[in-house]
């Protein structure tokens, strides 16, 4: 290894959905820093001007394409809207989803197809969409944000949709490494983020999770980006249908 050379993303054309709360937000951020040029997908017109603003700020470059995931043909504009403004596509970081909720005896079949279309169908459509673009690169890669609860089991809507992502991952790899591009997941467990803020205002909530966790705390954001960076980088040229767990050995009590 040279340094940090092999960590670097230079010139990688990325595009991240769901870009602009949470850990897409970290993802962003630390690939700007990385140097990769990168357009930013939200459903939020204001905070993708406010997250395009501040990765300007690091990177001196990107794009903010709002998408609504509702619309049918959503997914293959969004990556032609990509690939035209990046001049191609490198990496793709599926990262968008759509939780279940507090009341998930109380939804109805709307909300179902809602979450199958956000958190399956989607990905699936950008991946193939993306194909042709990631097979004309060197660095072709792609990394589908899954959820601890994709390998823990789940009888929940999310985690259940969450690991059939995590199986089309695996047979994907398998099936397009014969064109150089690399599929791989991530598997986040008890993050502290946007979406789960109120849960630190929680006093009793850190000692929960203490209980199940091995390291005994949350993970935070930014340890989530690393190793999103680390899977588009050529330090991680020979690793293709990997699922990584980042959840300080949480899953590891199942």
């Amino acid at each position: 290894m040279n340094g940090d050379r092999e960590f670097r993303l230079d010139g990688r054309r990325v595009l991240i959905t769901g870009a602009c709360y949470g850990i897409g937000r970290s993802i962003s951020m630390e690939f700007a820093r990385a140097g990769a040029q990168i357009a930013l997908s939200d459903r939020d017109p204001d905070h993708l001007g406010d997250t395009l603003g501040v990765l300007r700020e690091l990177a001196g470059d990107g794009y903010a394409l709002c998408e609504d995931f509702e619309k049918e043909d959503a997914p293959g504009t969004l990556v032609s809207d990509a690939a035209d403004a990046l001049g191609g596509l490198d990496v793709i970081v599926n990262n968008a989803a759509l939780g279940e909720g507090a009341n998930r005896e109380q939804m109805t079949i709307e909300s179902y197809r809602r979450m199958v279309r956000v958190n399956l169908r989607v990905p699936v459509m950008i991946m193939q969409e993306a194909r042709p673009f990631l097979s004309q690169s060197d660095a072709g890669s792609i990394i589908n944000l899954a959820s601890v609860m994709a390998m823990a089991g789940s009888a929940g809507l999310y985690g259940s949709l969450k690991a059939a992502l995590v199986s089309y991952t695996i047979g994907l790899a398998r099936k397009w490494g014969a064109d150089g591009i690399r599929v791989n997941a991530i598997a986040p467990g008890l993050i502290e983020a946007d979406g789960a803020a109120e849960m630190s205002t929680d006093r009793g909530w850190k000692s929960r999770v203490a209980e199940g966790v091995a390291l005994g705390r949350h993970g935070e954001v930014h340890e989530v980006a690393q190793v999103a960076r680390f899977l588009a980088s050529d330090a991680a040229s020979y690793i293709t249908g990997a699922v990584i767990p980042v959840d300080g050995g949480w899953v590891h009590q199942y």
